[in-house]
């Protein structure tokens, strides 16, 4: 059993972190909602949470327990959101905050007015990611996993509902293309013909087509490469990869990172394809690699 060591973030910013976070995302609530929403703010409280949930790991390293899942969850929600409304900013929008169980929406925001960004390749994979590793996109009543596939089909279009130009990494397009059809297909239109199952292993043609997409890139992402090694379905060869992967990410993390780098969400969520999907028991261990966030949330 391989296990990786983690880089270290200073006692400081630790505990600046771990310090009241319902309180600190209520009161950015509070300013998108009675101030003025801006990208800024929603993305601010996904980073404050992440901070948060990362901190946690030191007392709650599995990352289990009620307090630390929804924290988790209430990342991927503002995720989430600033992808819905960087694709579809004049739709009809809700984002939760499960945290504080309170919300924002289109009935009390003019959105398209105030939204700054067109969603890129990049905000999905980190929806995607967070998705994945929250348990967020296996809920079949919020067709998280279709909403994924259609976003980024959008994106592919350049965001047409968005007055705002979407530019995407050729090399991300070409990830989210290959991550997407871990993503289950609907066999029809109507909500009988939503998939139970969420997430699927691609088949083999989609596997070589994800595999030919990522050689043609030429250089690839330290997550791009694991991605490539994860479609060949070879367990010992993933989790070499794997090993490489969370050291060279140990390596390279800078003295003034924050605590968030203690979570690499890309690649926590490709380990999780690995279990969940691929059906591994993975012999890599790793603070960096919470044991809650690789296996399917219960229920």
């Amino acid at each position: 059993m391989k296990d990786v060591a983690r880089h270290d973030v200073s006692r400081q910013r630790i505990e600046q972190a771990l310090e009241d976070i319902e309180g600190r995302t209520r009161r950015r609530w509070h300013t998108m909602r009675y101030d003025c929403y801006s990208d800024e703010e929603l993305q601010a409280m996904r980073d404050d949470l992440l901070d948060h949930l990362a901190a946690r790991t030191l007392t709650d390293p599995r990352l289990g327990t009620a307090p630390s899942r929804i924290v988790l969850r209430t990342a991927a929600e503002c995720a989430l959101g600033f992808l819905d409304l960087g694709c579809y900013p004049n739709g009809d929008q809700k984002i939760l905050f499960p945290l504080i169980d309170e919300s924002i929406s289109s009935e009390d925001t003019d959105f398209e007015a105030v939204v700054e960004h067109a969603s890129t390749a990049r905000d999905w994979l980190d929806t995607f990611a967070l998705g994945v590793i929250s348990g967020m996109v296996r809920e079949r009543d919020r067709v998280i996993g279709l909403l994924l596939r259609d976003h980024a089909s959008a994106i592919h279009d350049g965001v047409p509902y968005s007055k705002l130009d979407s530019k995407s990494d050729p090399g991300e397009l070409a990830e989210m293309d290959t991550l997407a059809c871990y993503l289950t297909k609907a066999r029809g239109h109507l909500p009988r013909d939503w998939p139970s199952v969420t997430l699927c292993m691609p088949e083999v043609d989609e596997r070589l087509d994800g595999a030919l997409r990522l050689n043609a890139l030429g250089a690839l992402t330290p997550d791009q490469q694991l991605l490539r090694v994860l479609l060949e379905d070879d367990q010992s060869a993933f989790e070499q990869a794997l090993s490489h992967r969370l050291v060279q990410y140990r390596e390279s993390a800078p003295p003034d990172a924050a605590p968030r780098s203690l979570l690499p969400q890309k690649t926590v969520a490709l380990a999780a394809l690995a279990v969940q999907v691929h059906g591994w028991a993975l012999r890599v261990q790793s603070a960096y690699l919470p044991q809650a966030l690789l296996s399917a949330p219960e229920g």
